[in-house]
């Protein structure tokens, strides 16, 4: 399990949770190398897919958003991922304002499209050796 600063936060909107799991499943080498919190929706949603070991603390309904922002707070979050619907999305799902301003006040770099996330993915990434060509390929291929 990875240390201090070595921990990223995944959530996603139902609708943009493939988006998500692709975009791992693409870079599972650099998303191997960090420990995975996650809603317990989007963590089961990415043990269930790909067998990543993911921590789950609460679901996005009953406040895990919350809980996980509060962990930013604490210096050990690398990144933080929130994939969000900003055209449908339901009542029950997690709220990203809060992540916002935690994220901005702590200096943790936040995505919350698929263009972003790729950025962040690549950013995390950077000291991995490189990635091949069929790689980048198929990470393109995740953003659009």
């Amino acid at each position: 399990m990875a240390g201090a600063g070595q921990t990223v936060i995944l959530i996603a909107h139902e609708r943009k949770l493939p988006e998500l799991i692709k975009l791992i499943k693409n870079r599972l080498a650099v998303f191997s190398e960090y420990r995975l919190l996650a809603t317990s929706e989007t963590g089961e949603a990415i043990e269930r897919e790909l067998g990543l070991e993911v921590t789950h603390l609460f679901s996005g309904k009953k406040g895990g958003e919350i809980q996980l922002c509060g962990l930013v707070c604490t210096n050990t979050i690398r990144a933080v991922y929130f994939i969000r619907d900003p055209e449908t999305p339901a009542a029950d799902e997690p709220d990203i304002t809060p992540f916002y301003r935690v994220c901005d006040l702590n200096n943790v770099p936040l995505a919350t499209n698929m263009v972003s996330a790729v950025a962040l993915t690549y950013w995390l990434g950077r000291k991995i050796a490189a990635v091949p060509a069929a790689d980048e390929s198929r990470e393109k291929a995740a953003c659009e």
